[in-house]
Order: C-alpha cells, then sequence, then structure tokens
C-alpha cells in the first residue's frame, strides 16, 4: 500500500511538502496534489502538521548491546563521589537480578572523585567478597576488577604489564584490582556474561529507545557475540539496519563471512577491522605530542609501534578489509596517517576510518583529505570533555574537535555517539556541534566557537554523511526519489533557536516505510 506523508517540512527540499512512499522506497519527493495524483488507490494518508520530515538518522558509533546491558548491571555514570557509588553498588547487590555468574557494567568517572585512588579492589571486596566484578570505567579504557575476579584470571603482584597497558597497583606493588588499556583485554576470557535470554531483551527495549531519537541505523564496535545477540533480537522482529566494525580478536570469523569490508545489504554490512591506538582523554592515556599538565613524562600511550600497525593493515588490506581505528590524541591520529598512508591506492577509493579524532593538526586535516579517509567523530562527547581539555589540553585546545575545520576541508565525516559511554540522544550531539557548550553549565564559554558548524552540516552528520561511512549514500541518508524510506518527524523549531535539541525527539520514526514509533 502507498503512504503519503503531507503538510511537511521536507529537509533538503523547502519547496516540497509532502513524501508518497511505495514498496519501501521514496516515490515522489513534491507537493501533496502531486503525490496524490501519483498514489495507487487506498493509499494511506498521514497528516505531518506542518512537523518536519528527516532521513532517519545513523548513529555510527555504538557499542549497543553494552548500552542495552545498562539495565542488568549497575550503572555508575551518575556517581560523583566515592560515598554514592558505594552506596549504588549496595544497592544493586540488594536487588540485582538472579543467576547472574559476574557483576559487569560501571561506567564509573575518576574526574569526579577527589581521590580516584580509593577505587580498588578493596572497595568491591567489601559488598561482592563472593561473585566476580569487573566494572568499565565511563571511557572504557579501564576496568576496576575485585580480588576474585583477578584470581578467577591468573593475575597476581608479578604478573608483568602488557604492551600497551598496565595493572594498577599498591605502593608495595599488590595489584589494585585496576586495569588500564590493553590489560582491560586480558581479563576478557575469564569474564561470564547474562544469559542470552536476558541480554536479547535488554536489546529489545533499547532497539525501542532508538526509534524514539529517530535512529533506525548503526555501526557497532563488538565482539563476535555481541552481534550475533543482536542480529537474534532483529530475527524476532528489532529491527536496525547493521554495520558490524570487528575486533582483531574476531579477524578468523569476519574472514568465515566471505564479505570484505562494507559488503552485505543494507541490513547487515561488515565494516573495518577495529583497532586502537591510543586511550582516552579522560584516563590521561589519549596519544598527544605535548605532554600532559603537570606530568612532563606522560604523552598518553600509542598502544602499537608503528611496525606493528603497518603489519595489521597491510593484512587486511589483503584480505579486503579497511581499518577503523579508534585515535583520539594528535599523536595517535598522526601515527594512524602515517600507517595507513603506506597502503594508500590511487586506483580505488579508500573507506579506511579513524573513530573520535578529539584533536589533530592542521597539516594532518590536509592529509586526511589527500589519502581519502573517512572520520567518525562524536560531538556528544564534546559536552563532557570540556573540563578535561580545559585542565588536561590547556596548551592546544585551540586544535580540540575541529569539526568546523574537518568540513569545510572537504573530509568525508559522519557523527555518532560511543553509546554507552555518552548518550545515544543524537539530538544532544546537534547542540553540542552547535553550541560546544559543557552540559554541566550551559551559561558558561563555548569552546572555540570559531569551530561551530551550521545546522544543516549537524544533521547532514547523522544522514547523508553517516551513510557514507558505510557505502550506503546511494541507497539512504536523503529524501529523494528512488532512495529508502527511512524517515522520522521532528517538531516544528526555529533554527535560530539550538536549546530545542536539548529537549528533542521524535514524533514519528519509518524504516523502509514501516511505521516503528508514532507519537503524532
Amino acid at each position: 500500500m502507498d503512504t503519503i506523508l503531507y503538510n511537511a517540512k521536507v529537509f533538503g527540499n523547502p519547496s516540497a511538502d509532502a513524501l508518497l512512499l511505495r514498496d519501501g522506497i521514496i516515490f515522489h519527493v513534491g507537493s501533496f496534489d502531486d503525490c496524490k495524483h501519483y498514489a495507487n488507490p487506498g493509499a494511506l494518508f498521514i497528516n505531518i502538521d506542518g512537523k518536519n520530515l528527516l532521513p532517519s538518522f545513523t548513529d555510527a558509533h555504538t557499542h549497543f548491546v553494552e548500552y542495552a546491558k545498562q539495565g542488568l548491571y549497575p550503572l555508575l555514570s551518575e556517581c560523583s563521589s566515592v560515598e554514592e557509588i558505594v552506596n549504588s553498588l549496595k544497592d544493586y547487590r540488594e536487588n540485582m537480578p538472579k543467576g547472574l555468574s559476574w557483576i559487569l557494567g560501571g561506567l564509573w568517572d575518576q574526574n569526579k572523585l577527589n581521590d580516584a585512588s580509593v577505587l580498588n579492589k578493596k572497595l568491591l571486596d567489601a559488598i561482592f567478597p563472593d561473585i566476580p566484578v569487573a566494572l568499565w570505567s565511563k571511557d572504557y579504557h579501564m576496568k576496576l576488577c575485585n580480588s576474585l575476579a583477578l584470581k578467577i584470571a591468573g593475575f597476581s603482584k608479578d604478573s608483568k604489564d602488557p604492551a600497551g597497558g598496565r595493572f594498577g597497583r599498591f605502593s608495595d606493588q599488590e595489584l589494585s584490582g585496576l586495569l588500564i588499556e590493553k590489560a582491560t583485554e586480558l581479563i576478557d576470557p575469564y569474564v561470564v556474561q547474562a544469559d542470552d535470554e536476558a541480554l536479547i531483551k535488554a536489546i529489545e527495549e533499547s532497539v525501542q529507545q532508538a526509534y524514539r531519537y529517530g535512529i533506525t541505523s548503526i555501526h557497532s564496535m563488538e565482539y563476535l557475540q555481541s552481534i550475533n545477540l543482536l542480529r537474534a533480537a532483529f530475527e524476532k522482529g528489532s529491527r536496525l539496519r547493521l554495520c558490524w566494525h570487528f575486533m582483531l580478536q574476531d579477524y578468523d570469523a569476519a574472514l568465515g563471512l566471505g564479505l570484505k569490508s562494507y559488503e552485505g545489504d543494507e541490513w547487515f554490512k561488515l565494516g573495518g577491522l577495529k583497532l586502537f591506538a591510543d586511550g582516552t582523554l579522560g584516563s590521561k592515556t589519549a596519544a598527544i605530542f605535548e605532554s600532559y599538565p603537570g606530568e612532563p613524562y606522560n604523552h598518553g600511550i600509542l598502544r602499537y609501534q608503528e611496525d606493528e600497525l603497518i603489519d595489521i593493515i597491510g593484512r587486511a588490506s589483503r584480505d579486503g578489509f579497511y581499518l577503523t581505528i579508534h585515535a583520539i590524541g594528535d599523536r595517535a591520529v598522526a601515527q594512524s596517517i602515517k600507517c595507513l598512508e603506506a597502503y594508500r591506492s590511487s586506483q580505488s577509493p579508500t573507506l579506511h576510518r579513524i573513530e573520535h579524532v578529539q584533536t589533530i593538526r592542521m597539516q594532518d586535516i590536509a592529509m586526511l583529505k589527500e589519502l581519502g579517509i573517512s572520520l567518525s567523530m562524536q560531538p556528544v562527547h564534546l559536552m563532557a570533555d570540556i573540563p578535561q581539555i580545559r585542565s588536561n589540553w590547556p596548551h592546544f585546545s585551540e586544535r580540540v574537535y575541529q569539526i568546523k575545520s574537518i568540513i569545510e576541508a572537504g573530509v568525508p565525516c559522519g557523527f555518532g555517539s560511543d553509546t554507552p559511554i555518552e548518550t545515544i540522544n543524537p539530538f544532544l550531539g546537534i547542540f553540542a556541534a552547535l553550541e560546544r557548550k559543557d552540559y554541566a553549565d550551559l551559561s558558561g564559554a563555548a569552546l572555540s566557537k570559531n569551530e561551530a558548524i551550521t545546522l544543516e552540516q549537524a544533521i547532514n552528520g547523522y544522514t547523508s554523511g553517516a551513510a557514507c561511512l558505510s557505502r550506503s549514500e546511494h541507497l539512504r541518508g536523503r529524501l529523494q526519489r528512488g532512495l529508502l524510506a527511512d524517515i522520522f518527524v521532528l517538531d516544528e523549531f526555529d533554527p535560530r533557536d539550538s536549546s530545542f535539541w536539548l529537549g528533542a525527539k521524535s514524533r514519528l520514526t519509518m524504516l523502509e516505510g514501516e511505521i516503528l514509533f508514532r507519537d503524532l
């Protein structure tokens, strides 16, 4: 059956006021009368009542299953003191779901605490002496473990720090329970997740939440086990378009799919090989050329030597895989560009991606353009990062989140959230890109306001720009004839009033013309 959405403001086409949808495709964009003329008998009419029609959003960087798990495990992201963390964990202990073998989750933020050293295994042992615990930090680059978890993994005072990571230690060199960067990966083989049924239910609930934000497509940076859970939830009826960026541990599984990067269909595509070049700003492990204030020898952590990274890129390239490289600090970004340049091809476009790029030198922006490297950025991070930028990167804050410079240089760029590290809400990402304000102090000064972008550029980051990141620009991301009918409806707003985006929500979300969520 045909569907006509009318009495609407059509994004990207101010002369149109209606869309005609047929068989999951946008059949016509234009006037209401023209859409009625082209429609088959029995068409469904939906009055948008003067609201806005936009292409549905793609979140180009998620850890979606981790986001879904928040209902199963303790969530500490709002805790601003050790006392709040302890009380939250005690409350969780009293009401925790039955049948869990490990306590996971977490998202504790050391930067909110006066003395982060009290976050150690002793704190966890007092609450969870009988069940292993491994709690992620907010940036997912540290884990806090209790003694039982360390014992199960075989970690002890004699354990050596892995390359690209380290174990936290007390003054007597005994393990504190903190695992940093690559050390976090060493415990993964011992962790036992919640049962599949509980996780699939959590995913189904999270997919419904995504629809409320106008999101119908995600890129997920997770292990194979999580991707299998996502696809199982989708088979049961929870639908999102999925592009999987696979970890090095799942390289053979990706090979077994028989797909090269960005092959597949619009329901499932294989993305790139996900690597981590450095750490994060909040952990002071993002690799930078300058040192961190007060720490003259701390330039962050490069998780690979150049020859290691070039070897991995070479193998992936021979197998038909592009790279998806996490790089936050300018030194890590520069290293990633240098190593990717070794496999530059003048014969075909590249789909190598660098994720985050929270700081970059101007000469490296030019190199991105020259090499055809795409970026996946998360403006929403900016709102939480401003205090850390002003504290840890004050000497080069003008080079941080250079979104406008990157877009104007012609570098392909799409936006995402990095959920659950930050909210999946793309409207807050739009606000951040427009205003560059600290979410906790919206009346404060913007960070490098000259790098703010336009509303059209911000929306494009979640639509056409994100579609390009999965080689889907010819199928979705715009409201044009022949493209997929992935659409959502947004209330009327004044483009000059950025505060609208702080409370924005979808009124109607459609995927291939099917209504998934409606609040009209």
